[in-house]
């Protein structure tokens, strides 16, 4: 009745493409008996055609070839219809012509001439760019050295900012062990191009074409130990961020506890995730496993880290929840190291607690030890636990 080859996302247009075939639209079965009723018939030819190129079967290929031909000889100048290509509009007569070229270059006797044919006779064609990628099996492969040089020359001069088209080019150097040097340039151009999301692949090969020149201290420089953290840092950084969107926007919750706890696996030294979790539990209303991922136990466990004790007392005051603990950890930070910052976390932490008192001793250490071009932010926070001392005052007296 009909086949289709391979599944990708999303289900809902796989499952268009099924009920299609339900309905028995642009099916082999539909194909073939419209073909037979009119074989002069460009779009049925051509979807007939890509039906047999799907099997991948050699007699049913033949088949497709005999197909596209016709097409194009039916209709030269491509006027009797179009398809789409990555939602662009191409004719069936120039979309023919690719695909003979497609077949051309990843036959057993792979040829890149059709091909070549096909990126001169269409210039200006959605399908150049595509049609390049074909040939970088034949170049890159088949190709004798000064062939392929030629052809990757080319290509990358007419697309000198695609890290992809430069990553073919490269490949072809390794597998030669020849031309180090221009693989070099390339690859350090791929590390320019990407340096804001760099790829393992390419480093890899960056750092390969360094091992290959001896080079072996650039090689570790490329693709060592600290591209590999900076890789981790980013990923642990990317799956925090997924969850907190959506835990923020109450949805998909399940899938983003799944990733935060993920990153804390695979990141557990940098406490700020912790934190990070523990926002994420409060909000979905889990106060025990908040407390477990930053809890007093992960306070205990850093004990001499003055930044990370300071945002877990500040953390727990703006949640005015486990407060002993945070006090406890907001008192040590100011012993570790008295700045303005530690002393002003210990007096919020206080105000949570509700004891004025104390939160204006703390604040006043604040304001003493403060820049000066921030005093004025303290000296208004004192003000405030000022007017709550009087106020708990007038309600004692009350009272």
């Amino acid at each position: 009745m009909d086949w289709l080859v391979g599944y990708g996302p999303p289900p809902e247009k796989f499952q268009e493409r099924l009920e299609k075939v339900a309905e028995g639209i642009d099916t082999f079965r539909s194909l073939s008996r419209l073909y037979a009723e009119n074989p002069r018939n460009i779009e049925t030819m051509f979807k007939l055609a890509q039906k047999y190129e799907d099997r991948y079967d050699d007699e049913l290929t033949e088949k497709a070839k005999k197909l596209y031909r016709d097409v194009i000889a039916l209709d030269p100048d491509g006027k009797k219809g179009t398809t789409l290509y990555n939602d662009q509009e191409v004719t069936f007569t120039e979309y023919a012509d690719f695909s003979l070229g497609s077949l051309a270059a990843y036959s057993r006797e792979a040829t890149p001439g059709p091909m070549k044919d096909f990126i001169e006779k269409y210039p200006d064609s959605p399908l150049q760019k595509p049609a390049y990628q074909r040939l970088t099996y034949y170049y890159g492969m088949r190709a004798p050295k000064e062939e392929a040089l030629e052809f990757f020359e080319g290509y990358v001069s007419k697309y000198p900012d695609d890290p992809d088209v430069l990553s073919s080019y490269i490949s072809r150097i390794l597998r030669d062990k020849d031309n180090v040097d221009r693989g070099i340039e390339l690859a350090e151009k791929i590390k320019e191009i990407t340096k804001y999301n760099p790829s393992a692949r390419y480093r890899n090969d960056l750092a390969e074409l360094y091992v290959l020149k001896g080079e072996k201290e650039k090689a570790e420089e490329a693709y060592g130990e600290r591209f590999m953290e900076g890789k981790v840092s980013g990923l642990t950084y990317d799956l925090m961020q997924f969850a907190s969107f959506w835990i923020k926007n109450k949805s998909n919750e399940e899938k983003a506890v799944e990733m935060m706890e993920l990153a804390l696996k695979i990141d557990p030294d940098r406490w700020y995730n912790f934190r990070t979790a523990a926002q994420n539990y409060m909000l979905l209303g889990k106060k025990d496993q908040a407390l477990e991922v930053f809890g007093p136990e992960f306070a205990a466990e850093n004990k001499d880290n003055a930044s990370m004790l300071n945002s877990y007392a500040w953390f727990w005051a703006s949640q005015g929840e486990n407060l002993e603990s945070a006090l406890d950890a907001a008192k040590k930070s100011v012993q570790l190291q008295g700045a303005y910052y530690n002393w002003d976390t210990l007096a919020t932490v206080y105000q949570s607690m509700k004891k004025p008192e104390e939160a204006l001793e703390a604040e006043e250490k604040a304001y003493e030890t403060a820049d000066d071009q921030i005093k004025a932010r303290y000296k208004a926070k004192i003000d405030q636990i000022k007017k709550e001392i009087e106020k708990k005052r007038l309600h004692s007296i009350l009272d």
